[in-house]
């Protein structure tokens, strides 16, 4: 009788631990699968505008963020600010023509690339659209450029330093945010608004 029940344990372990193995076999076949949804996952769209980096700013913001006192510098820079966004709308109303088309050539190269399973020109596709608004973001660049010498005269090094981490934080939030894990995302056309 103890031979019997030596038997049936044994067979009971053995059978427990060939279980475990195929449980474990399929749960790492499911996990591959998941990443290979995941990897198929939705890029986050192509936004022209963010990609080369036009931004506006809210003078009260500024104002508030560096904590100027003083009225004629609180003007100086308001007005300072205030032209810097105007340059930048004209920035973008002349080349909204292309920043339209590289967002559509985009698209466009994406669509094709999933179409024929062709994960490494994603890269490729970014670069092309750069490429083609060069022109746009050294024109947002040099704007920019002004805007931090004008503010420079004006402010103190401390408020000055709070400005660039301001700035920093925006273009920051330019940057396309990739969907979570459950397929969700923020949408992009929010980090357009000045702040």
């Amino acid at each position: 009788m103890s031979k019997h029940i030596l038997k049936l344990v044994l067979f009971s372990i053995l059978l427990l631990i060939t279980s475990s193995i195929v449980a474990q076999r399929g749960q790492g076949n499911r996990g591959q699968s998941q990443n290979q949804i995941q990897g198929e996952r939705e890029l986050p769209t192509f936004n022209a505008e963010n990609a080369v980096g036009i931004l506006k700013y809210r003078y009260k913001r500024v104002l508030k963020k560096t904590k100027l006192k003083e009225e004629k510098k609180k003007s100086t820079v308001a007005k300072i600010i205030s032209d810097y966004n105007q340059t930048i709308n004209e920035i973008k109303f002349l080349h909204s023509d292309e920043l339209s088309a590289t967002e559509n050539f985009v698209a466009i190269k994406r669509a094709e690339a999933k179409a024929n399973r062709d994960g490494g020109a994603m890269h490729f596709i970014q670069q092309d659209a750069m490429e083609k608004l060069i022109h746009v973001k050294h024109k947002v660049h040099k704007a920019k450029q002004v805007l931090n010498d004008q503010l420079a005269l004006v402010l103190s090094e401390k408020q000055f330093h709070k400005w660039r981490r301001i700035q920093r934080a925006r273009k920051e939030s330019l940057k396309p945010q990739r969907p979570d894990n459950n397929g969700g995302g923020r949408p992009q056309k929010g980090a357009r608004r000045g702040r």
